[in-house]
C-alpha cells in the first residue's frame, strides 16, 4: 500500500458536507509499511505481551494464554487460568507484565467472570511458570460491580511509573446511565495496587463520593490503554456508540461525559443526546465519525519508522472506517493528523511495540499476528516488486 497517496474516509467525509472530525486532518506519510505474518494459528486473539527477551504471550477469548517462542510461529498453550465466562463478548481479555517481570516472572490478566446472571471483568495475576506452560499460584486482585450483559468489559491493563495498576472498564452496554455514578464501576478507569488494594490518593480513596478504586468515570467502553512512563500521561481509547469514538488523556476523578454527552448517536440513528459538551465533563483530544471501534493503543517510542516516533496507533475492529490501523499523529501533546493504515484490510484487536522497536498488531478474528514492516524503495533502475 502506498501510504502517502492515502485520504482517510474522516477527510472525505468532511470534504462532502458529512459529519466529521474537523480538528484532525488526515496526515500522510512518504514510506511504505506491509503486514508481515509471524503468528498464523489464533482464534478471536485480544491481548499481546512480549517477553523482555523476545518471546510473545498473547490471551485468546476462548483458550486463554497462548506462549509464542522467539515471538513468531506455532503457539502453544499455558495452563492453570481459571475459567472464563465466553458469551457473547465475554471471555479471556487484557495482558500485561510485570514491571519487574525479569526477576519475578508476574503476568496479569483480565477475564470475565460470573455466568448470565451475574458477570463481570476480573483481574488475576500468577507467575509464569520458567518453562513458560504453566500459570502458577494465581490469584484474583480485583473484580468489577456485576452486571448481567455479555458485552462491554473495556478490560486494557497498565502499569504506572508508581507500580500502581490501570484497568479499563466497559459500562455494560445497557448500564451506560451507571457510567455517571462514581460509585459504580460500570464505565470506568480503576486503580489498583498489586496486591488488589486502594492506593490512599485514589480520587475516591475514603469511598464517601465514589467507588475507591475508581479513577475516572464516564466513559462508555475503553479497549484502549497506555501509560506514558516518559510523561506519566495515562491516554485511553473507547467506542462510541454509532459514532463518537474518543481519544481521551485521563485525570483523576474526571468525568468523561458518557452518555449525557457524545459526538455519536444510537445504531438505529436515534438521538442518546443533543449535548457534544458540558462544563465538568472532559472533551476527547480528538474523536471519530465514523466510527473505527478503536482497540489496542500504544505510543512509538522507537526509530524504526521514520517520522513516526512519538505517534500514538490504535487499532480498528469496525464501523464505516473501521478494518485499520490508525496513526495518530502526536505533536506537543495535541492530535495535529490521523492515518489511515492498511485500510479495509483486517479488523484489529491490539497493537504493541515489540522490543525490536517494530509495531505489532492482532486481527479481531482468526487472521493472526503481523509484524509491520517498512518496504524498502528499490534501487534505481529495479522494479518494486512489493
Amino acid at each position: 500500500m502506498r501510504i502517502a497517496n492515502l485520504i482517510s474516509l474522516t477527510a472525505l467525509l468532511a470534504a462532502c458536507g458529512g459529519s466529521a472530525d474537523q480538528k484532525s486532518p488526515a496526515a500522510t506519510s512518504d514510506f511504505d509499511v506491509k503486514l508481515t505474518p509471524i503468528v498464523t494459528d489464533t482464534e478471536w486473539p485480544w491481548g499481546m505481551a512480549f517477553l523482555p527477551n523476545g518471546d510473545l504471550l498473547f490471551t485468546e477469548k476462548e483458550r486463554g494464554l497462548r506462549y509464542v517462542a522467539g515471538g513468531e510461529g506455532a503457539p502453544a498453550p499455558v495452563r492453570g487460568l481459571p475459567d472464563a465466562y465466553t458469551e457473547g463478548q465475554a471471555g479471556y481479555l487484557g495482558i500485561t507484565l510485570d514491571p519487574d517481570f525479569d526477576t519475578n516472572r508476574l503476568v496479569y490478566i483480565s477475564y470475565s467472570k460470573g455466568d448470565d446472571a451475574a458477570n463481570a471483568a476480573a483481574v488475576i495475576k500468577g507467575r509464569l511458570s520458567n518453562d513458560n506452560t504453566v500459570l502458577e499460584d494465581v490469584t484474583e486482585i480485583f473484580w468489577a460491580d456485576p452486571r448481567d450483559t455479555a458485552y462491554h468489559y473495556g478490560s486494557r491493563l497498565q502499569f504506572a511509573n508508581d507500580g500502581t495498576l490501570y484497568v479499563s472498564l466497559g459500562e455494560g452496554f445497557k448500564y451506560m446511565k451507571d457510567a455517571q455514578d462514581p460509585k459504580i464501576t460500570h464505565g470506568s478507569i480503576v486503580r489498583i495496587n498489586t496486591d488488589g488494594s486502594i492506593p490512599p490518593d485514589n480520587p475516591f480513596a475514603d469511598g464517601k463520593d465514589g467507588n475507591p478504586a475508581v479513577w475516572s468515570y464516564g466513559h462508555r467502553n475503553v479497549q484502549g490503554l497506555y501509560y506514558d512512563k516518559d510523561t506519566g500521561t495515562l491516554y485511553e481509547t473507547e467506542h462510541g456508540p454509532k459514532g463518537g469514538d474518543e481519544l481521551n488523556i485521563i485525570k483523576p476523578g474526571a468525568n468523561y461525559g458518557w452518555p449525557v454527552i457524545t459526538y455519536g448517536v444510537n445504531y438505529d440513528g436515534t438521538v442518546i443526546t443533543e449535548k457534544t459538551e458540558m462544563a465538568g465533563m472532559e472533551q476527547p483530544l480528538t474523536y471519530w465519525v465514523p466510527s473505527i471501534a478503536p482497540a489496542g493503543l500504544t505510543m512509538l517510542t522507537s526509530d524504526v519508522y521514520p517520522g513516526w516516533k512519538g505517534d500514538l496507533f490504535t487499532g480498528g475492529m469496525n464501523g464505516p472506517a473501521g478494518l485499520e490501523l490508525t496513526r495518530i499523529d502526536m505533536e506537543d501533546g495535541q492530535v495535529v493528523g490521523k492515518e489511515s493504515l492498511f485500510d479495509g484490510e483486517y479488523p484489529i484487536r491490539d497493537v504493541i511495540q515489540g522490543p525490536d522497536g517494530h509495531l505489532y498488531v492482532a486481527t479481531k478474528n482468526f487472521d493472526g499476528i503481523y509484524r509491520v514492516d517498512v518496504i524498502e524503495a528499490a534501487a534505481d533502475g529495479e522494479a518494486d516488486t512489493e
